[in-house]
């Protein structure tokens, strides 16, 4: 398989372990979910399709009426931020976008949750449906963060300095810490977006190294711990169990390594300004 888009995903994967990408999008391997990831997921696309047609301006009452975790939710997020869902002249506005940006040989994809544009403003909003909410510096160090960054900087061409990210923390209410919807913000500036450029160019250099060799992607230093919550550890022939480690049910996981959620089954194209 000849790999072209990459997304915050695949640089993550392949920066953490050359032989979990190679599994995960070269061979496509896929591993049994266990159903509490999925009811994650799930949670996940539900609440973004409600933001998503909200923000089209689609009348999102009858989706709320049949799921009172959502209704909530969205009244709970309505209430915290009213100013998200109102329209501001000064900004153009786009749901569920997604933009691509060649570099080095590859196309670097991202799906923007929610873009606000102004004249001198760049803001990406971001929603996540999960309990854990890391810190302020995990989240500048992600490559969702830096890709999402990086891709808005080169297309809108305005100072680093005039871009922001703001991620909203939006887990189900039926969860045993019922927090209000919070959020973190975090800025840019032309330095970040020099480094950025910088591991993007050592990453993308490295793949089409490993891809134009003949031989398997090479595995991650087993000292390193990322096999304690890999599911490729038995196909590599490594079991922490037997060694008296944490299993993958216990390890706490990596932000990068909870899945990007989007919104699914709209039929409205996505990237329509609203």
């Amino acid at each position: 398989m000849t790999l072209v888009s990459l997304t915050q995903g695949h640089l993550h994967v392949l920066e953490l372990c050359p032989r979990r990408f190679q599994h995960t999008y070269l061979d496509q391997l896929t591993v049994p979910g266990d159903p509490a990831t999925q009811q994650r997921q799930e949670w996940g696309s539900r609440f973004h399709l409600a933001m998503h047609q909200q923000q089209l301006g689609l009348d999102i009452a009858p989706l709320l009426a049949q799921d009172p975790d959502l209704q909530t939710a969205v009244n709970s997020l309505l209430a915290t931020a009213p100013d998200l869902f109102q329209p501001q002249a000064q900004y153009q506005r786009f749901s569920e976008y997604r933009q691509s940006l060649m570099f080095n040989g590859y196309s670097l994809t991202v799906v923007y949750d929610l873009l606000r544009i102004g004249p001198a403003q760049g803001q990406i909003i971001d929603w996540k449906t999960y309990q854990y909410r890391p810190s302020l510096t995990q989240l500048q160090q992600t490559w969702q963060t830096r890709l999402y960054f990086y891709v808005l900087k080169e297309i809108t061409n305005q100072p680093a300095e005039a871009l922001s990210m703001i991620y909203w923390f939006v887990p189900p209410p039926s969860q045993v810490d019922q927090r209000r919807p919070g959020y973190l913000t975090i800025p840019y500036n032309a330095a970040a977006h020099q480094r950025t450029r910088s591991d993007l160019h050592r990453l993308t250099d490295y793949l089409t190294t490993l891809l134009s060799a003949s031989s398997p992607l090479p595995q991650v230093a087993e000292d390193r711990g990322h096999c304690l919550s890999c599911p490729f550890a038995p196909r590599c022939q490594r079991y922490p169990g037997d060694r008296g480690l944490v299993p993958e049910a216990l390890a706490i996981p990596s932000i990068e390594d909870i899945p990007e959620i989007e919104a699914r089954g709209l039929v409205t194209g996505n990237g329509q300004a609203v």
